[in-house]
């Protein structure tokens, strides 16, 4: 398994953000993609790749529907591409 980061503002970044917003853990909050709560809100955690498989993954840490901890995992756009990898130093 590879750990990789997606570009911000690439096509993926937004497909990533826009599935959280419409969770419906997230449905009736005024910032799905924020969903703060006592100073917490949500996280992109990283990606994951293993073969040609690549999951991202966000982590909130107290979560104002569930009161704690949530992690969601999605699977990458059908239109990934390595375009969207931000290159590692």
């Amino acid at each position: 398994m590879e750990l990789i980061l997606i570009k911000e503002n690439s096509p993926e970044w937004e497909y990533m953000w826009n599935w959280l917003a419409d969770h419906p853990i997230n449905y009736s909050l005024t910032e799905p993609t924020l969903a703060f709560n006592e100073g917490q809100g949500w996280m992109y955690m990283g990606s994951f790749r293993q073969g040609k498989r690549v999951i991202h993954e966000f982590r909130h840490r107290n979560h104002p529907k569930a009161e704690g901890l949530v992690d969601l995992k999605l699977a990458a756009s059908p239109d990934f591409n390595e375009d969207s990898i931000l290159p590692k130093k």
